[in-house]
């Protein structure tokens, strides 16, 4: 039977720290949406730090960074940033990194090549491609409307990225002050996600990966109609399966816990859960926003509707690939799941 997680630590407030483990930092800064907060992890390194995610490109939290530099750093440098994947709450201020320390910046190769794209690019090159595809899918005039006004604008969030960054691999080792950290990647929430496993000291950074309450968004993208992100996500939760059961789990969001291999069951039996009352759902053709009532027991907000209809379609995706619904594109220009 399942247990709640269990946390050693109290909430920290934004802008302040908290040692975990002897040397490694945990820091928590704002983010202006209904998730709001992230953590970011700072680990003594050789001739100063390494960084692990960098909080959302606001003054906010550059003020709380510059607080920090004249406190926790104790002058030495942030030398390296290890970025977990290229959404902004995670990347946004690698680039201001690389210019105010000559940070070098550390990713999977995909995750920087969806950060580069979305800095020359930007989010208006596939914005009418997203548009068409959440309308293709149920959503109504209004939802389309605040899901343009919400989306993160890529272009002037981030701070701009370097033009050369370190590639880091699966099952690679990074030294950190004499410790291997072992790159663990991860599809399904971005397309290659790195979380980090140190064997020695019994340390999971889980990134978002692995949360330990809220679920991790799991969302078809519109450039990849057909493909299998839960898929992706349930395949790499094997891998932490393997890791320590009372590892200290060090996320993205929330609180730093205990529990990796319940968690893991609770997430496996939360999407398990999600896919029969969609394939219930559909015994008459449905839209994916038709789905949102039998995923989602609790009320959507305007910013998270987008979300939630990318993650109806990935639940869709998947009955679609275990062969347990099919897909048709309607005369009325909707797209409709239904039972085989």
């Amino acid at each position: 039977m399942a247990t709640h997680p269990d946390y050693p630590f109290s909430k920290i407030a934004y802008g302040e720290s908290m040692e975990v483990a002897p040397g490694i930092f945990w820091l928590r800064m704002p983010l202006p949406f209904s998730l709001d907060h992230v953590n970011l992890w700072l680990l003594e390194d050789a001739g100063g730090w390494t960084l692990v995610d960098t909080g959302y490109n606001t003054k906010t939290t550059i003020d709380h960074w510059a607080a920090f530099f004249s406190d926790l750093l104790g002058k030495k440098p942030i030398v390296r940033v290890i970025v977990t994947h290229f959404h902004p709450d995670h990347l946004s201020l690698a680039g201001w990194f690389a210019d105010e320390w000559k940070a070098q910046i550390w990713m999977t190769y995909s995750e920087w090549a969806h950060a580069q794209l979305n800095q020359k690019n930007g989010p208006t090159s596939d914005l009418d491609a997203r548009m068409k595809f959440l309308k293709a899918n149920g959503m109504s005039e209004t939802s389309l409307t605040g899901y343009n006004n919400t989306r993160p604008d890529f272009l002037n969030i981030n701070f701009p990225l370097p033009p050369i960054f370190t590639r880091i691999i699966e099952g690679e080792d990074i030294n950190i002050n004499g410790d291997n950290w072992r790159v663990i990647t991860g599809a399904g929430h971005s397309p290659e996600h790195c979380s980090l496993w140190c064997s020695d000291r019994n340390l999971l950074i889980s990134g978002d990966q692995i949360l330990p309450r809220i679920t991790t968004n799991i969302s078809l993208q519109c450039h990849e109609p057909d493909g299998d992100p839960l898929g992706l996500y349930l395949l790499s939760l094997s891998k932490f399966k393997q890791l320590a059961d009372d590892a200290l789990i060090l996320p993205s969001h929330e609180r730093p816990f205990y529990g990796l291999h319940d968690r893991i069951d609770s997430l496996i039996k939360h999407h398990n859960k999600r896919l029969n009352a969609a394939f219930e759902f559909c015994t008459t053709p449905s839209t994916a926003t038709e789905m949102l009532p039998v995923i989602f027991s609790r009320e959507l907000s305007e910013d998270q509707i987008g979300f939630a209809v990318g993650e109806a379609l990935a639940h869709a995706n998947r009955l679609l690939a275990e062969g347990k619904l099919y897909k048709e594109h309607c005369s009325d220009g909707l797209v409709r799941y239904s039972q085989k």
